[in-house]
């Protein structure tokens, strides 16, 4: 799959100027802060309606403006299909999501086009709160099961009903017995989620293993240990009903990163960290690549000199020669190794973004 352009508007500081891309490697340079990163953030915004920095969707918004909207030429299997996504605040907060013009919902879109990314704020995967752990392993799914997004979605409507009815209970404005059918609606919604999560943490705990002993890591031993949070409803309703919401299902689970039994977050130093999601990021494109015979598009963000520039160069030379890249580095000796091949340096410039020159 490939982006051949991108459109955006009112999207953080992005200029409303088409951007046309190489079908390999796009080299994105400029100062800091002129808006490297949003380019890459409004093209995973593209393909997934989500930024990989931030779960605040608000911060996406160019300053007072109310909508933003970001649009797509992408070719795939020699079709190509015009994608957009657009999001309104305010009172109607709605998202409009279109294929070659026809709006569809979130499930086929996000089938349309496939992206991972790497930056420095996706350290949060490793030491920041479970919420983005488990956000890490549903996107991971989601990129190999379409299904997967049909079932969140299925398991945060009863979820939220559950709690609703778990309120109106502790309030005495509905009876007990109301929620049996509910209990099990819920085990039968979280189960399927949990699964998933299950299945794909330990495949993915092993492509991890794959790749470090293959570089000869000098930190090996990294463990994944997922941990669902799922027990008897029934069981736990008097703490439930005390508390006014589900205690345990998909929303509570546990995803645990650890180096010799210790969370690596307190054993890694910040370059190993860095390193350890780098690694994380290519195992997920392994995963994807046994299911699929195209690449996703990848995205390098603020490559920096804390991160094994050796080992970031040894796993992108495996990287499929069709894989569409997407890098950028305040810092363009970083960017050498990416060179090498056919690219396209693009240079953005408050939020402007201009092809310095194409190299066939």
């Amino acid at each position: 799959m490939i982006l051949k352009s991108l459109h955006a508007q009112n999207f953080r500081n992005l200029a409303p100027e088409p951007v046309h891309f190489h079908p390999t490697t796009n080299i994105i340079v400029g100062r800091n802060g002129q808006g490297k990163t949003n380019l890459l953030e409004a093209i995973y915004f593209l393909a997934t309606t989500k930024s990989f920095r931030t779960s605040r969707v608000a911060s996406l918004f160019r300053f007072d403006s109310p909508t933003l909207y970001v649009a797509g030429g992408v070719e795939r299997d020699g079709v190509e299909r015009n994608l957009s996504a657009g999001l309104e605040t305010g009172e109607t907060k709605r998202r409009v999501l279109m294929i070659n013009s026809e709006r569809v919902t979130l499930p086929v879109y996000l089938e349309a086009l496939i992206v991972f990314a790497y930056s420095a704020a996706r350290l949060e995967i490793i030491r920041g709160e479970p919420e983005e752990r488990r956000r890490f392993l549903d996107r991971g799914i989601a990129s190999i099961s379409g299904g997967h997004v049909q079932a969140l979605t299925r398991f945060t409507r009863v979820l939220r009903q559950r709690n609703a009815l778990l309120a109106a209970v502790a309030a005495r404005e509905a009876s007990a017995a109301s929620l049996d059918a509910w209990d099990e609606e819920f085990l039968a919604a979280g189960s399927v989620i949990q699964a998933s999560r299950e299945a794909y943490a330990e495949e993915l705990s092993r492509a991890v293993g794959e790749i470090v002993r293959e570089h000869r890591y000098h930190v090996g031993g990294l463990e994944m240990r997922y941990r669902p949070a799922m027990a008897d409803p029934a069981a736990a309703r008097r703490d439930e009903l005390r508390a006014r919401s589900s205690l345990s299902g998909p929303q509570r689970d546990q995803l645990e990163f650890l180096i010799g039994g210790r969370p690596a977050a307190e054993v890694l130093s910040g370059g190993e960290l860095k390193t350890m999601v780098l690694f994380l990021k290519f195992a997920k494109l392994v995963l994807f690549r046994r299911r699929f015979d195209e690449p996703p598009l990848f995205l390098l963000d603020d490559i920096d000199a804390e991160l094994d520039l050796e080992i970031l160069q040894s796993l992108l030379a495996r990287l499929p020669a069709s894989t569409q890249v997407f890098a950028t580095s305040a810092k363009e000796s970083f960017l050498q190794a990416l060179e090498a091949g056919p690219h396209l340096r693009l240079t953005v410039d408050s939020g402007r973004v201009t092809a310095a020159r194409s190299f066939a």
